[in-house]
């Protein structure tokens, strides 16, 4: 499947400055028409879906616009680097880590958004609030302003088709926006993990069993957050699998790995008639001399 070179050059822009979630100064492109499809990074935030974003835009003429109550907000989603990226490894210490301390692995959220027809020609800014949004890593406050100028013409929203088996069809942008999970995460204590062993219970009433995956993020950080330096202080192992009722997870790590970079998330399909209840039923944590330890696995569930 080969996308436009144009949303090809959306992703690439964005990808090189994920490592610290940034926000953008500018837009991708940085000149539009009345009516284009305008992309640009609004910082790094797992919480951040298109719903709870504000999207304004101030044009030359002083009238402001506001593209969501408008519907021209078309998506939000976030884009992760390639496992191989010389950043993803080499990055300074702070950019790398620094996502881990808002709670999630590294990444760039992006938002794709459409112009209204009207907008007089000249330098803009758009106006771009998170609500309620407290994990973004970008380090920029809410609200912030970003320019793009508009040039005479009639613009078009840019529906990014790619070839397939079916022809050309358009991209769907909600492919790329996150399923509806429960995320578990393990507190930000300093005491190392070696393992776990979880039971995780769900209403198999509400979700096929056989729906239901885990993610896990990679933590690609030297040492951890108080003592930086080799790689190898974040490698864990994890496996789990479900017998129609319940969710069994155990995750193995040797040479102890720091709870702020161990999370996993169950995912499961969008459309279901109520809530999966996802709880968890059992949880034993051990450090790596094979002792329990006072760690407490907290489920947050994300529909």
């Amino acid at each position: 499947m080969k996308y436009s070179i144009r949303l090809i050059g959306v992703l690439t822009v964005c990808a090189l400055a994920m490592f610290t979630g940034c926000t953008s100064i500018n837009t991708f492109p940085g000149i539009a028409r009345p009516g284009d499809t305008i992309s640009l990074m609004i910082g790094g935030s797992e919480n951040v879906r298109k719903e709870n974003v504000s999207v304004s835009f101030t044009d030359a003429g002083g009238q402001i616009w506001d593209l969501q109550a408008l519907g021209l907000v078309r998506s939000v989603f976030n884009l992760r680097t390639e496992g191989r990226a010389y950043g993803q490894h080499y990055s300074p210490y702070l950019d790398s880590y620094i996502s881990w301390v808002f709670g999630h692995e590294p990444l760039q959220t992006v938002l794709l958004t459409d112009l209204p027809q009207g907008v007089a020609p000249g330098q803009g800014n758009l106006t771009i609030s998170l609500n309620g949004i407290s994990d973004n890593s970008s380090g920029v406050s809410s609200p912030f302003n970003v320019g793009l100028e508009i040039i005479p013409g009639t613009g078009r929203s840019f529906q990014f088709k790619h070839r397939s088996s079916g022809g050309l069809v358009a991209a769907d942008f909600s492919q790329f926006e996150p399923a509806p999970n429960a995320k578990v995460t393990f507190g930000t204590g300093t005491t190392l993990i070696g393992a776990v062993s979880m039971v995780i219970d769900f209403d198999e009433t509400v979700v096929n069993p056989s729906d239901l995956n885990i993610y896990v993020p990679e933590s690609e950080v030297r040492g951890n957050f108080t003592t930086p330096g080799a790689f190898g202080a974040t490698q864990r192992m994890v496996y789990w699998h479900q017998d129609g009722q319940k969710l069994y997870v155990d995750i193995v790590a040797p040479q102890g790995i720091n709870p702020g970079y161990l999370q996993f998330f169950v995912v499961h399909p969008r459309g279901l008639i109520g809530s999966p209840a996802f709880n968890i039923l059992n949880a034993k944590v051990y450090g790596t001399d094979g002792n329990a330890v006072a760690v407490q696995p907290v489920l947050t569930y994300f529909p």
